[in-house]
């Protein structure tokens, strides 16, 4: 579990309108964190779904525009209505003066690395133990700097256990959090030169290490929505039409139903994942991999990897976090 510091005494129940306050607060620290150790404006990251536009809403009704700028990074396996809603949202953005950046991430030759490239280099399906895809096409787009997440706990257990502001380690095991209360102090101690309270949040900063922000880490799904309502977000069509989340087509950690009705509306997407798994074999064979009768080609895998067969099939491989695959 993710180490907490300080505030270890159980957290006041706070009312929406706190949180959002408290929202606010943490985004204004924040900006002044990012000039102060980066001298650059806070990013904002922006995926396009609900929690990224309650996020940026905040940070427009709450900073200026010089003050932060929005950061996408562009995975190849969006939705397309995402992807025109991003189009759409920077190129709001930036008539009202707020920098902008989709990032492609580029491979050694500068060409766009893709998730379909990923698998086949990878040599295995991205799951929810190796979950190299958000490695690669998110997380390491983002410069060393203070990005603003609209990562909340109601989200997920695994969320669970964050705070405000976190340095990133090799591993979200790895990653230390510090409640705004404590973010404030340090900073207010460092910008007056005071080296007693030089924690390991301001050491990471003056470093310029990664370091990131929840402003609305403790958002309730009812927080959320009511926030939305209230400020009129327009948000992508997708959940008018009863999508819960709306992240990469066929990602490993949604639900078998969401994943079926994603492959249903979008059947070119997994064709393209079937492709995608049948080079990813071609290329273990030719590498002198044995994978056996259970991933006979890259339907097989696709099957697998929707765990449809996954528990009732004698002989499915299964494969550890290193990638060592072995037969059941």
């Amino acid at each position: 579990m993710n180490k907490l510091v300080l505030d270890e005494e159980e957290k006041p129940v706070l009312t929406y309108e706190q949180k959002v306050e408290k929202a606010r607060r943490t985004l204004c620290l924040a900006a002044d964190m990012s000039q102060t150790y980066y001298n650059k404006p806070l990013i904002i990251a922006y995926s396009g779904g609900k929690d990224s536009d309650c996020l940026l809403h905040l940070a427009k009704t709450t900073l200026k525009p010089n003050e932060f700028e929005v950061f996408n990074s562009h995975t190849t396996i969006d939705p397309p209505e995402v992807v025109y809603h991003i189009r759409d949202t920077f190129k709001r953005l930036k008539e009202q003066g707020v920098a902008t950046t989709i990032r492609n991430m580029p491979t050694k030759d500068q060409t766009q690395v893709t998730m379909w490239d990923l698998i086949v280099k990878r040599g295995t399906p991205p799951t929810r133990i190796r979950r190299y895809c958000c490695v690669v096409l998110k997380e390491t787009g983002a410069p060393n700097r203070l990005v603003a997440l609209g990562v909340r706990a109601a989200e997920s257990d695994k969320r669970q256990g964050r705070d405000t502001f976190g340095v990133r380690g090799g591993t979200y095991r790895q990653a230390t959090f510090f409640s705004l209360d404590h973010t404030e102090e340090v900073h207010h101690e460092a910008k007056n030169r005071d080296p007693v309270r030089d924690c390991t949040l301001i050491k990471a900063m003056r470093e310029h290490g990664k370091t990131v922000v929840n402003p609305i880490y403790e958002f309730t799904d009812e927080d959320l929505w009511r926030y939305i309502h209230e400020n009129n977000i327009e948000l992508v069509d997708l959940y008018e039409r009863g999508y819960k989340r709306v992240g990469c087509i066929g990602c490993p950690m949604a639900t078998y139903r969401q994943r079926q009705k994603e492959f249903a509306d979008y059947p070119r997407y997994k064709g393209a994942w079937i492709r995608a798994f049948q080079r990813m074999l071609d290329k273990r064979k030719a590498e002198g991999k044995d994978d056996g009768e259970s991933w006979k080609d890259g339907q097989a895998v696709f099957e697998w990897w929707m765990q449809k067969y996954r528990y009732t099939t004698k002989g499915q491989l299964t494969f550890d976090v290193s990638g060592d695959i072995t037969e059941d």
